[in-house]
């Protein structure tokens, strides 16, 4: 037997049906797949809302029983981590629902949707004409994310959206929130969200010295960790 945990936000009840129709029929036909790897991102207009659900992958047998019993789902996670970011004063697609499938003690499909954002990754940043004035402003939302304790661990290029411009400034989204922590103070484990971002060194030294000075530190120290 098959139960159903469909969690909205207040704001979105009016899109109950579509999305308790995701939850007992999967995603729609009419989805628009845009992206695909170990989970999928699906486009669908839900209303006059279009939005982005995860779908993600199916656990394994014990991990889908632990999900039940000892820890709180991918999607739960998701939802309520992009919550606190916002409360904390940061961008992120605005959450709408998620939603868990449970087979007797299993998790089985569970689902993530919040608004799109119409952002640009930073994936290959050193190749935008517009990334010598985003940088510092990259530099000091990373300031920002460590001093509030937020530690990401898919801080990839890929999961950081920006809009904006030099003249009206840049806004940074982040994306894929399922794996955070938060009141974190270790500053080896908030620095080693740097690993990730870049495998281009003179472009993660250029981020450095810059984060070393949105930050008011040292720049050869920073360079150095």
């Amino acid at each position: 037997m098959q139960k159903y945990t469909i969690y909205i936000g207040s704001r979105y009840e009016h899109l109950r049906k579509e999305i308790a129709d995701i939850a007992k029929n999967g995603i729609p036909p009419s989805a628009e797949k845009i992206y695909e790897g170990r989970n999928a991102l699906y486009r669908i207009k839900m209303g006059n809302v279009i939005t982005v659900v995860k779908a993600f992958k199916l656990p394994g047998f014990i991990n889908s029983r632990i999900y039940t019993t000892f820890r709180k789902s991918k999607a739960y996670r998701s939802y309520h981590n992009s919550k606190k970011m916002i409360a904390l004063g940061f961008h992120v697609p605005e959450p709408i629902a998620y939603i868990e499938v449970r087979r007797g003690m299993r998790l089985m499909e569970s689902y993530y949707i919040c608004e799109e954002v119409k952002g640009k990754e930073l994936r290959h940043w050193e190749e935008y004409p517009e990334s010598v004035p985003m940088l510092p402003a990259l530099a000091d939302e990373i300031v920002k994310l460590h001093r509030a304790g937020v530690y990401h661990k898919d801080f990839s290029p890929g999961n950081i959206l920006y809009t904006g411009s030099e003249s009206t400034g840049y806004r940074f989204y982040f994306v894929d929130l399922n794996r955070m922590e938060f009141g974190v103070k270790s500053r080896k484990k908030l620095m080693s969200m740097f690993k990730s971002i870049n495998l281009n060194t003179p472009e993660m030294v250029k981020l450095a010295r810059l984060y070393a000075k949105a930050a008011g530190e040292d720049e050869e120290t920073v360079v150095a960790e």
